[in-house]
C-alpha cells in the first residue's frame, strides 16, 4: 500500500495523536509520582535532579535553561532540595556569583528510584509494541523537537542521541 504525503498525517489522526502523547507523558510520568511522594519530593524537584544527574557542576542558568522557567519559580525547590540534603552547591573560586550544584548520594538516590519505576512503564510499553515499533517512536519524538528544544537538549546531551539501534546489538 503505497501512502503519499497528504495522507501522512490526517487530521483526526493528528488530534488523537496528541491527546495519546499527552497521556502517555503523564502516565510515564505518574510512574514516579509515588515514589516522590515517598520521599517528601515532587515532579519539579526530580526536574532539577534530573538536570544536575545528566550535568553535575551545573549552574542556575543552565537548569532554567533545560527547565525553560523563571529564577523566580526556581528557588523554592532549589532551596528544599539543599535543605533536605538532596544536593549541594560549591561557589565558583573564580567568579563567587556563580555557584555549581551537584546531587549528594541522597540526592542520586532520589533520581534513581524515579528513574527505575519510569524505566519499567517504558520498557513495558516497548515489550507491547516490539522493537521496531519502539525504535520507531524514539526517531519519531527526536524528530518533533523544535529548535528551543534542542538547544534545552544540548544542556544535558550535547549532541547525543541514543536510538535503540545505535545501543543494542
Amino acid at each position: 500500500m503505497t501512502q503519499d504525503i497528504d495522507s501522512l498525517c490526517p487530521e483526526e489522526h493528528a488530534r488523537w495523536l496528541f491527546a495519546v502523547m499527552f497521556i502517555g507523558y503523564n502516565s510515564i510520568l505518574e510512574a514516579g509520582d509515588n515514589y516522590l511522594e515517598s520521599i517528601g519530593l515532587r515532579r519539579p524537584h526530580f526536574r532539577v535532579l534530573y538536570v544536575i544527574q545528566r550535568k553535575p557542576g551545573a549552574t542556575v542558568k543552565e537548569i532554567l535553561t533545560f527547565l525553560d522557567v523563571t529564577q523566580q519559580s526556581f528557588s523554592p525547590t532549589i532551596k528544599t532540595l539543599i535543605a533536605d540534603g538532596y544536593i549541594t552547591q560549591k561557589e565558583n573560586l573564580k567568579d563567587r556569583r556563580s555557584r555549581h550544584l551537584y546531587l549528594t548520594k541522597k540526592g542520586l538516590s532520589a533520581w534513581n528510584g524515579v528513574i527505575e519505576c519510569q524505566r519499567a512503564h517504558l520498557k513495558k510499553a516497548y515489550e507491547s509494541v516490539g522493537f521496531e515499533n519502539a525504535n520507531g517512536y524514539a526517531r519519531t519524538v527526536y524528530a518533533m523537537i523544535n529548535e528551543k528544544g534542542r538547544r534545552q537538549l544540548d544542556v544535558v546531551w550535547k549532541d547525543e542521541t541514543y536510538f535503540l539501534e545505535d545501543i543494542v546489538d
